[in-house]
């Protein structure tokens, strides 16, 4: 099985104090991986709203977001001492940068967010989330209350689908850089016999893989329908630096309607939160797809 290797981490970066944050977090594991970081920033722009400026102070804006980026660039690569490349786009945020994490071949990106709620959570929700939902590597979401650079107890939520699994090999890559602790959640939303039993063996073999690889864990039980809140709550308890979750396997449709676990997780959690995409791929290894 492949593991969770980081060799290029991509930064959006529009100067703001998460998005700072997040190059904090990012620069400490270029540190801990040796990786090369890719700032990118994105002009937005707007099919409903005329543009009044002028070329040239287009141009002008231009070169003073370059200059800022630069001496990003420079602090950063002084901090690292890797490679530090610098993008700038223009078009719709997330989908630039979905797009910058192709081309450049981004093992991670890491951002920040501000967070969302009420009417705006449950129907489009904001770029961050867009951004896990459409990347193809995994994404490390950063609120302002993230001051803290480094991970000691990561949160490992488990439930009963078919691709909760797959998350497991990328904490224990970061636990084993991080020296962290994992805290395996196990979550059941159904409480049957049959389904316990099969449940209990899915856990047993996700801790068996963290042994394995010499990491210390925990593991807790626990019941209920909103696997968000139960997650949150575990993280809070455990005061937990990260935590790493799945995104949902989901239509456009009930994607745009958000709600879901993930949304709810990244939107409101106080500490950074790492989403993985779910693979159709057997991992043989963690023998996700065996019917256990």
């Amino acid at each position: 099985m492949e593991t969770f290797s980081v060799k290029r981490i991509l930064i959006p970066v529009d100067f703001s104090e998460t998005a700072l944050l997040a190059l904090d977090h990012a620069t400490f594991m270029a540190k801990l991986f040796k990786a090369d970081i890719i700032l990118i920033h994105v002009v937005e722009k707007f099919s409903f709203k005329i543009d009044i400026r002028k070329k040239g102070d287009e141009a002008s804006d231009d070169r003073m977001i370059r200059e800022r980026l630069s001496e990003l660039a420079e602090g950063v690569k002084h901090q690292t001492g890797g490679s530090v490349t610098i993008l700038m786009k223009a078009g719709k945020i997330a989908k630039k940068i979905v797009e910058a994490a192709n081309e450049t071949q981004a093992d991670i990106i890491i951002l920040g967010t501000h967070g969302v709620s009420g009417f705006e959570e449950f129907f489009m929700g904001s770029n961050a989330f867009r951004v896990v939902t459409e990347a193809q590597c995994p994404v490390m979401s950063v609120q302002v209350h993230s001051t803290k650079v480094g991970f000691n107890d990561i949160v490992l939520p488990i439930d009963n689908s078919a691709a909760s699994r797959q998350k497991v090999r990328y904490a224990v890559e970061l636990a084993k850089h991080y020296n962290s602790r994992i805290h395996i959640a196990g979550i059941l939303t159904l409480d049957y016999r049959d389904i316990r039993k099969k449940f209990m063996a899915k856990l047993k073999q996700v801790e068996d893989y963290i042994t394995k690889h010499g990491i210390s864990h925990t593991t807790e039980i626990m019941k209920g329908e909103n696997i968000a809140n139960l997650t949150l709550k575990h993280a809070e308890s455990l005061n937990a630096d990260l935590i790493v979750i799945m995104t949902e396997q989901e239509d456009e449709l009930t994607g745009l309607l958000m709600g879901t676990f993930a949304q709810q997780v990244v939107n409101h959690s106080k500490i950074p939160v790492m989403t993985v995409k779910p693979s159709l791929k057997p991992d043989i290894e963690m023998n996700v797809f065996s019917g256990v």
